[in-house]
């Protein structure tokens, strides 16, 4: 069992002991979605790779770190979007059933895919700021918060030009 569907076993057992209860095959199951986990965290490390590593990081001491930081920020927003769902309260209880982990997966790809577009639009500059929605520009600072201080402005500078933000 991978690492990730270790950890996504200890959160359901503890946080989920319902749902975790329902399953069938739970070895199968947490099998699954620890290599659903292991692949979106791949795509999103390559994501933020690709946009914070620039080739003026020569100190291999801070590209380490760097590098280590991202991928820390990629198993975050996979493991909350994917794994770390809420916790059971007395009348609630997550869809558990394969169905229902691959809309969440489905979910998560279609919101990661859009949120790349977007980025890499913006940074190529095939799109800008004023021919980006409010949602979609959201969306992509939820992958990377640092993208306005690369495009050379900020959220009180976008809000005081009327973006709802």
């Amino acid at each position: 069992m991978t690492n990730y569907a270790s950890e996504a076993q200890a959160y359901w057992r503890r946080w989920l002991p319902r749902a975790h209860a329902t399953l069938t095959a739970p070895d199968a199951f947490y099998q699954q979605l620890g290599d659903d986990v292991q692949d979106r965290v791949a795509t999103v490390w390559d994501t933020l790779t690709e946009i914070h590593v620039t080739p003026d990081i020569t100190d291999h001491t801070k590209r380490a770190g760097l590098l280590q930081l991202l991928r820390r920020e990629a198993e975050h927003t996979v493991m909350q979007a994917l794994v770390q769902l809420p916790p059971e309260a007395d009348t609630a209880q997550p869809h558990t059933e394969p169905a229902a982990h691959q809309a969440r997966l489905t979910s998560f790809d279609t919101r990661l895919a859009q949120q790349q577009a977007t980025i890499h639009a913006l940074l190529d500059g095939a799109r800008t700021l004023g021919e980006t929605s409010d949602t979609e520009l959201l969306q992509a600072l939820q992958l990377m918060p640092e993208l306005l201080a690369a495009l050379g402005t900020s959220l009180d500078e976008l809000r005081a030009f009327g973006r709802a933000l």
